[in-house]
């Protein structure tokens, strides 16, 4: 490990703030706890990665990290930056390969996104109980959380969403997500700015998929609610009987 890693990558102190807010108020870390990494390649892992070494490094809490990357690309990943990335923040990198897209096409999945992240967070989970992690960190942010909603909410005609520390009975494994309260643009700009090593998606159907099209909603709502992704995280913190239809 660079000891000094914050000097060549130095977070932003609005990440590091709400990162360590929602770990907070969600008791994501614990004493001595294991922690691996779901990493993907993106700018979100890469920037929780980051933020998650960053904190290990001035926490009075001890806890370890380590990360599995799964190529799912058959190859076609760039990653030899992002082990560089890895190896200077500390942080133990597995590399797991798997056909996710091959087993897609054959199969001719309807739903190829959420296949995909079945299949991946399954691998994940399988991973860490396997090398002894308690918890499995995954980078999604507020943008995910409030998309995951309007889905729900337009295509299933449910007012639903992941939790941010949510217990997995069937492995054993803590899933927590320390980026729920930071916004995808904020995100990108960091990854620019700190020239992290972003690895290209490879996947086929990343302009295809209904939350591409839900992103698009939600763009033309901020311009006349700016507030509306608040919002949505709000109504999810304080959603009342009184205001259903539930007897």
């Amino acid at each position: 490990m660079d000891q000094n890693f914050d000097e060549i990558y130095p977070l932003a102190k609005k990440i590091s703030r709400f990162v360590g807010e929602a770990i907070r108020d969600y008791n994501m870390i614990r004493p001595y706890d294991r922690i691996m990494i779901g990493l993907s390649g993106g700018k979100d892992s890469l920037v929780l990665s980051l933020a998650l070494a960053l904190l290990k490094k001035r926490s009075p809490v001890e806890f370890d990290l380590g990360a599995v990357l799964i190529d799912q690309s058959g190859g076609a990943m760039h990653i030899a930056g992002i082990l560089e990335y890895m190896e200077i923040l500390g942080i133990p990198l597995d590399i797991i390969e798997h056909p996710t897209y091959k087993i897609i096409t054959e199969r001719d999945e309807r739903s190829p996104c959420s296949f995909c992240a079945n299949m991946r967070r399954g691998i994940l989970a399988r991973h860490a109980k396997e090398n002894g992690f308690r918890s499995l960190a995954l980078g999604h942010h507020k943008d995910d959380a409030v998309e995951t909603v309007m889905l729900n909410l337009l295509y299933a005609g449910r007012f639903k969403c992941y939790r941010p520390n949510l217990y997995m009975s069937k492995t054993g494994i803590s899933v927590i997500r320390p980026l729920i309260y930071v916004e995808e643009r904020n995100l990108a700009l960091e990854a620019r700015r700190l020239s992290l090593p972003v690895a290209a998606s490879c996947c086929p159907y990343k302009d295809e998929s209904k939350r591409e099209t839900v992103k698009g909603l939600l763009l033309k709502a901020e311009s006349e609610v700016p507030e509306i992704k608040s919002n949505v995280i709000h109504a999810l913190k304080n959603i009342r009987t009184e205001d259903t239809w539930l007897e």
